[in-house]
């Protein structure tokens, strides 16, 4: 029977006259998942901070409690989930709604707006990111650029890309604001001038938003939406839905799934900011898995900085004796043209080549 499975077409995942079966999509022994993609451990899930108590821009002890708590879980996690946030949820769900329509035509017209010449960024399926084997899901990437988002949606949906367009435009401002914010309490906590961060992000010339919709897998056990990897940005803001499947690598070796909450943001810490901070904020391992029942939609949204800014980790987070610098300074620019020649999968192999050696 599991061959029979095997050699079954996969239509939902084959494009540009590629006939995919389920085989083309498992995964070496090493990477199947012990746990299920909705095994959740209370005692070992991420911490959750709620941002309420500042949303009327109050400045108080209450902030600097909630900046150094940011920073606590970006220090042991590297991951928080983060609630009570002020970006309107009838703005994410309009967002979801236009991303299932999406998702949801046939693939000749997803296809319209494929990657090109003209549209280097766009839709793609069975694309081999994080090494050779194939994650099972589809995806849409795009800068946070109004033209390309534009672009994009009038290849696919002609004269009726407007609801898609305003959603997308509109959601990418809101995160963008959110993460302002976050870079601010966290340049806060940790002792730094709170536009630390900030003032290298006026650019959005490569921040990205990448959505993942991972269709129901008969062979989930073998099978990964996205294999396991850290993210080379500087930060992430993931909306994921209701069906569980994100997991993080705790103290790199015990995998640990992230149950969804309403109405929150899952943050994580990339290479990048692990790098700034000399170490003191982690960018963690993380999959998604898949299941046999449910389409599940993860929506990622990529902070990055400008090409030329120099990433390098200020002084008052060395320490020559306890914590001496880690990394030599590099730009974006360079990390990211690492980012093409090496592939992130199982550690940080772009961002070892910038270590100081011991």
């Amino acid at each position: 029977m599991a061959l029979e499975i095997e050699e079954q077409h996969v239509e939902s995942l084959s494009s540009m006259g590629q006939k995919l079966c389920i085989k083309n999509f498992i995964w070496c022994k090493e990477e199947w998942p012990a746990i299920n993609y909705n095994d959740f451990a209370d005692g070992d899930d991420i911490p959750t901070i709620s941002l309420q108590a500042i949303l009327n821009g109050k400045k108080g002890q209450e902030y600097e409690k909630l900046c150094q708590a940011m920073v606590s879980a970006g220090e042991k996690w590297g991951f928080f989930k983060l609630v009570d946030h002020g970006v309107a949820w009838e703005t994410i769900e309009n967002f979801r709604r236009q991303l299932h329509e999406l998702f949801d035509l046939p693939m000749e017209q997803k296809l319209k707006g494929a990657r090109s010449a003209t549209l280097p960024l766009g839709y793609c399926a069975t694309n081999p990111d994080y090494g050779q084997n194939l994650p099972w899901a589809e995806i849409l990437q795009l800068l946070q650029s109004p033209q390309q988002v534009v672009a994009f949606a009038r290849k696919v949906f002609g004269d009726q890309h407007q609801p898609f367009s305003d959603a997308m435009i509109e959601s990418m401002e809101a995160l963008e604001k959110l993460g302002m914010t976050i870079f601010e309490m966290l340049a806060h906590g940790l002792g730094l001038s709170d536009d630390f961060f900030t003032k290298n992000f006026e650019e959005k010339e490569a921040t990205m938003i990448r959505v993942n919709r991972y269709p129901p897998c008969p062979l989930p056990e073998k099978c990964l939406g996205l294999g396991s990897h850290t993210d080379p940005h500087t930060l992430t803001i993931l909306l994921q839905d209701e069906v569980g499947g994100l997991q993080m690598l705790k103290d790199d070796n015990q995998w640990v799934g992230i149950r969804p909450v309403p109405n929150s943001f899952v943050i994580n810490i990339g290479d990048t900011l692990e790098a700034w901070t000399n170490g003191r904020l982690k960018s963690v391992i993380h999959r998604a898995l898949v299941n046999k029942e449910k389409n599940r939609l993860s929506v990622a949204y990529f902070l990055c900085p400008t090409t030329t800014a120099i990433i390098d980790c200020p002084p008052q987070l060395v320490d020559p004796n306890t914590n001496p610098k880690k990394y030599v300074p590099f730009t974006w620019g360079d990390f990211r043209k690492e980012l093409i020649i090496q592939k992130r999968v199982l550690g940080k192999t772009a961002l070892n080549r910038y270590l100081i050696s011991p």
